[in-house]
């Protein structure tokens, strides 16, 4: 048992492994910044254009008609998905191609389709 500051008692069960669990976690800033990658998995677009990228680079408009979203819809979603660094930017004169900002993004969507096949 423990004593906390407002005169409650907690009951730790395991002190060694709350101690683990507690050491483990990550500072706040960390668990923002997953907070909002994990946020921007869950729009079916924004897969729909990383599995597209996952394919190579392509610009917006060819993004546009092998996903099926307008022009404006993919632009929106490309800026959410390069804030937190998921695609990147080249620009070849007039036009911008995109691509997954590293190998790390097809693993995490592998492996996320492999572990809902585990069902």
């Amino acid at each position: 048992m423990r004593q906390t500051g407002n005169a409650e008692t907690v009951v730790v069960f395991h002190q060694d492994m709350v101690d683990l669990a507690t050491e483990s976690l990550p500072p706040q800033q960390t668990l923002d910044d997953l907070g909002e990658f994990f946020k921007v998995l869950t729009d079916q677009t924004r897969l729909k254009l990383l599995y597209a990228l996952g394919t190579g680079e392509l610009c917006v408009f060819d993004l546009s008609v092998s996903t099926g979203a307008s022009v404006s819809s993919v632009s929106h979603h490309l800026s959410a998905l390069k804030r937190v660094r998921l695609v990147k930017a080249r620009r070849d004169g007039r036009i911008i191609y995109y691509s997954l900002d590293d190998d790390h993004i097809n693993s995490i969507i592998q492996f996320a389709r492999a572990h809902l096949g585990e069902r």
